[in-house]
This record gives structure tokens, C-alpha cells and sequence, in this order.
């Protein structure tokens, strides 16, 4: 089953600091979700990916049988969580809880260009 994820920061900052958006689309299923989030660009890309691995692990019957491929626009999360780029200190925390949940859950997970994404579905226009 496709998966997709994609975060971004706003440029104008929230009243309460929340500038960023983390969204994952499952298009299969119909699901789009999007939140608010604080974090850098690449923060709120990582925190979109764990979302969408969390909401993976807590319905595994939507899952069963089904092989998850998992698809970003994020150069830096698709390059550090398949261990082909180096990871710096202050995204490993991310990157180890996207290892950890490969573990328990086997996807793959692949590069795409943002404007194929469904998660952003204009995001980044806003």
C-alpha cells in the first residue's frame, strides 16, 4: 500500500509558535492528515514520517497482507533513514525512531518530487 508523507514550514509565524505542518496522505484509505507542529523544515519533514508510522503501527489491520511503501520528498529523511547520507546529531533522534519502527513494521521507503506528493496537496503554497 502507497504512503506518503510531507512537512513544511509557514513563512509567517503562528501566534503560538507553531509554524510548521506535518501531513501524510493513504490515498488507498481515503486519509489525509495534517497537523501543527514547531520544528525546522527538516524537523517537521522527520515528524510527518513518524506520524504516519505511529498511525501505521496503532491500525495494523488496515495494513495486514499489505506490503507499505512509503513515499517523501525529503531528500535528507529518505537519504539518513536508509542510511545513505550521514545524519547530524541534532536529527538522529528522528532518524533512530524511524529505524526503530522498521523493525517492527518492514516498508520501504522512496524519494519522490514534491508536486507527485498527495500529501502536500498545496501545502507549501500557503
Amino acid at each position: 500500500m502507497q504512503c506518503f508523507f510531507y512537512g513544511t514550514t509557514r513563512d509567517k509565524n503562528s501566534e503560538d509558535g507553531h509554524k510548521g505542518v506535518v501531513s501524510f496522505s493513504i490515498p488507498d484509505l481515503g486519509i489525509v492528515f495534517r497537523a501543527q507542529f514547531k520544528g525546522t523544515p527538516v524537523e517537521c519533514e522527520y515528524a510527518s514520517l513518524l506520524a504516519l508510522l505511529e498511525f501505521i503501527e496503532i491500525n495494523p489491520h488496515l495494513f495486514q497482507n499489505k506490503t507499505v511503501e512509503i513515499f517523501g520528498d525529503s531528500f535528507v529523511v529518505v537519504n539518513q533513514v536508509n542510511l545513505q547520507m550521514v545524519c547530524n546529531k541534532d536529527l538522529e533522534s528522528y532518524r533512530n525512531m524511524a529505524l526503530v519502527y522498521k523493525k517492527k513494521i518492514p516498508y520501504s521507503l522512496n524519494w519522490i518530487p514534491q508536486n507527485e506528493n498527495p500529501a502536500q496537496n498545496e501545502l507549501s503554497l500557503r
